[in-house]
């Protein structure tokens, strides 16, 4: 499954242009105030950044890194990335937590970054990022509520209720006539849906027979829509689970009551 962002973010990143990396004449005037020279203004930013490198149009097409600031202490806004950052070596496959140094340059050449960024220290590198007062805990069962996509079929009503559990780099479960499993590959857990990350491995199941067609309806469709989610959002006692910015599944703990 590609790696994916709301669709609010992909359509400010292709009309932004250069979103991170390029900024107005008279901002760079205005934060080196020295016109005509090269002088840098400094400052030091928090930035996390995404485990994959996502297609984004520069003055050329490119490969850019996806990154989400940290301000005050919360997370932003995940954003296209179109500089380097020196002294960063970036490897694919986790989320860094990343100290950088902000360099703004006064009369930049007109086809160069108003901007330039250093590594300071990497704070942090870890393949699945949870928040600290997680509720998504392997001891945790989320029972499907309600699935995009299955007409008039009510998951709720079915003899076996599908649900999930996830926790760490592992989803399990039951789908509604199979038991369930898979990886979870990137998950960044948000207080806001538009700074949550999601992407689950292939699902792998057991093959029983499904004598019962809504159980078999709910099967095939959370099966399938589990592989297209790539936002996350706990707001007790429900998981919700997106596709860009539209509600795909949601799923409620068994003991919120």
């Amino acid at each position: 499954m590609k790696f994916k962002l709301p669709a609010a973010l992909l359509l400010t990143g292709m009309l932004s242009g250069l979103l991170i990396g390029c900024t107005s004449g008279s901002q760079n005037d205005a934060e080196s105030n020295n016109e005509g020279t090269n002088t840098a203004v400094a400052k030091t930013e928090i930035y996390w950044v995404a485990p994959e490198r996502v297609a984004c149009q520069g003055i050329v097409p490119m490969q850019c890194l996806v990154v989400n600031k940290v301000v005050d202490g919360k997370t932003s806004e995940w954003q296209y990335f179109y500089n380097d950052i020196a002294g960063f070596e970036y490897k694919p496959g986790s989320f860094y937590k990343l100290s950088v140094e902000t360099s703004a340059v006064a009369n930049p050449a007109a086809d160069a970054s108003s901007l330039t960024y250093k590594l300071i220290a990497e704070i942090d590198k870890k393949q699945n990022h949870y928040a600290e007062n997680t509720m998504l805990t392997e001891n945790r069962q989320w029972n499907l509520k309600q699935l995009t996509g299955l007409g008039n079929v009510n998951p709720m009503m079915l003899k076996q209720p599908a649900y999930i559990s996830i926790a760490g780099d592992r989803l399990s479960g039951f789908s509604g006539c199979n038991n369930i499993f898979g990886q979870v590959q990137h998950l960044f857990e948000a207080e806001e849906v538009q700074n949550s990350l999601l992407k689950l491995g292939p699902l792998g199941s057991t093959l029983m027979a499904c004598a019962d067609p809504n159980g078999n309806a709910v099967e095939q469709k959370l099966q399938q829509v589990l592989g297209d989610v790539n936002a996350i959002k706990v707001q007790w006692p429900f998981l919700n689970m997106y596709q860009n910015d539209e509600l795909m599944i949601q799923f409620v703990a068994e003991d919120w009551d």
